[in-house]
């Protein structure tokens, strides 16, 4: 079984105050084929919402998968920061199909989150929906309907929906019900299998961004503002939380290999060094410095040019980049969906090109990146709903295929509706200096 994203709308995030929709496919009809819709690059000013995009479907993610992310104070403060200062609303919602088989289904998944009156985000809606009907007019099957954490519908009859509501009494307003489901998980029905369909999208999704849009660095100097080694803790929590993000300090740079999973860690990154030496034909291997840690190793990658060595940390920029952005092109690769955010920062535009073609001719899965670079806007000025420009008044416009129309002219002279580039280079005098 494989997951194609149709649809996303968000709204609420950063400086996204107004709802978006990006379009992976338009419709969904007998003969559903996505080869030349696998890949979508996102273009638009710098501020204009890119990364907000992509922040907005890791917040998602997140949500989904894990009950307790909203009860923690670091992801409280995150939101804080990250959701928009005029709405203090987040809203998201996706539509995709699964399909691999000769029948395929359709379902439709969001939820909201708002400020209660202690300042806090939690769920105020959420709903999942089975689209039976994927024409113009769809026609819709809500599965379960969730307001201020109460189900107020459920496609179930009258016991197991009661049984539903005193299952998640009181839980559905800091936690998803699609989070909460498979615990203690009912008999089969459109429910289990639509929010298995959800966690398991979710689940395929690999998203990366850049360190500095993380904010785990912030997060961590919030915490230690508090922390004091004179002050005394009523229990040991507060303590483990400062142990844990002072571990996570001195973890940078090197990656936490459960014993289990390091034959398949191994693996990967000989896998890894295959793909640098498309770069750096004088590369050798990657060897592995690890390090024990009770039930994991801590491995620094260290690469090996024969005559020298190189620690990952003091590899030039553009090597760190892709080591970072290999996990997200291999799921894309094998058939998961991935998202990465200034793809093309450090990366020589050729390369990038190749990358982006061979994803375009051979990828399983979805690739959707943001970018500055108009060189992959030849490689995908031909494919339907492959190229989107983000607005900074909250508006994306699809490229259209339009004859021999070149779609980096007409973003470079400003003729892409809404994206008038008003800068001329006389704009720039007397800006750096007296």
């Amino acid at each position: 079984m494989r997951f194609y994203l149709l649809h996303i709308r968000l709204s609420g995030i950063k400086n996204i105050s107004k709802e978006i929709q990006l379009d992976f496919y338009n419709k969904v009809l007998e003969g559903f084929n996505p080869e030349k819709h696998r890949v979508k690059a996102i273009y638009g000013e710098n501020g204009s919402g890119k990364t907000a995009i992509i922040t907005a479907i890791s917040i998602a993610k997140k949500i989904v998968l894990s009950p307790n992310y909203l009860k923690q104070i670091d992801t409280q403060t995150l939101l804080g920061e990250m959701i928009n200062k005029e709405t203090h609303s987040f809203n998201f919602e996706f539509e995709f199909t699964d399909y691999g088989q000769e029948s395929f289904n359709v379902y439709r998944y969001g939820f909201s989150l708002n400020q209660n009156q202690n300042k806090l985000y939690e769920i105020v809606y959420e709903k999942l929906e089975m689209i039976r009907d994927y024409t113009k007019n769809k026609r819709f099957i809500t599965l379960v309907e969730v307001k201020d954490g109460n189900i107020i519908g459920a496609d179930v009859d009258k016991e197991e929906y009661q049984s539903l509501k005193e299952k998640t009494l009181n839980i559905l307003k800091d936690s998803s019900f699609i989070s909460r489901y498979f615990i203690g998980t009912l008999h089969y029905s459109n429910i289990t299998v639509g929010a298995y369909w959800v966690l398991a999208i979710f689940s395929n999704i690999s998203i990366y961004l850049e360190e500095e849009d993380m904010h785990d660095l912030y997060l961590i100097s919030r915490s230690l503002e508090n922390y004091s080694p004179w002050r005394t803790f009523d229990n040991n929590e507060s303590t483990i939380d400062i142990d844990k993000q002072l571990s996570y300090i001195d973890s940078r740079g090197r990656d936490v290999v459960d014993k289990k999973d390091y034959p398949k860690y191994e693996k990967k990154i000989e896998r890894l060094s295959r793909f640098l030496k498309l770069f750096k034909n004088d590369l050798k291997t990657i060897k592995i410095d690890k390090r024990d840690d009770d039930d994991a190793y801590r491995c620094e990658l260290v690469l090996d040019y024969g005559k020298y060595s190189v620690a990952r940390e003091f590899e030039s920029t553009g090597i760190k980049k892709l080591i970072r952005i290999y996990d997200a092109l291999v799921n894309a690769d094998e058939g998961g969906i991935s998202f990465i955010d200034e793809m093309d920062s450090n990366l020589n535009d050729v390369y990038l090109c190749k990358i982006i073609e061979y994803f375009t001719k051979y990828g399983k899965g979805q690739l959707c990146f943001t970018t500055h670079n108009l060189d992959p806007m030849s490689v995908l000025k031909n494919n339907r709903n492959s190229i989107d420009f983000l607005s900074s008044d909250n508006k994306v416009i699809s490229w259209k295929v339009t004859g021999n129309a070149a779609p980096d002219r007409y973003y470079r002279n400003g003729m892409i509706e809404d994206m008038p580039f008003n800068v001329d280079a006389i704009d720039f005098i007397g800006m750096f200096g007296e």
